[in-house]
């Protein structure tokens, strides 16, 4: 129950953070009607996962909704570490 709350959190902190860079993107104009069905499908399936999960626990396959929590909290918590790498430690090009 615990693991499924803190995978359901990354999970929708993972969604915030893409729905931030597409209203950025909208903004300055990097989204484009070239890469719209793009960002809709990332969207659509960033968000899907934590509504789909949390079906499945509430109608009683608890082990299957936090199983497909599990691939997007960790791509989060790879790339978060690796970001923190970059910043405490950046790369040197010269």
């Amino acid at each position: 129950m615990v693991l499924f709350g803190i995978l359901f959190a990354l999970n929708i902190v993972v969604g915030l953070v893409a729905l931030a860079f597409f209203i950025v993107g909208l903004g300055d104009g990097t989204v484009t009607t070239m890469n719209i069905l793009i960002w809709a499908m990332l969207l659509s399936v960033v968000f899907t996962l934590p509504w789909a999960a949390w079906l499945l626990r509430v109608r009683g396959r608890p082990r299957l909704g936090t199983a497909m929590l599990v691939p997007l909290a960790v791509l989060m918590v790879v790339g978060g570490a690796i970001m923190a790498i970059l910043i405490v430690n950046p790369p040197n090009f010269r």
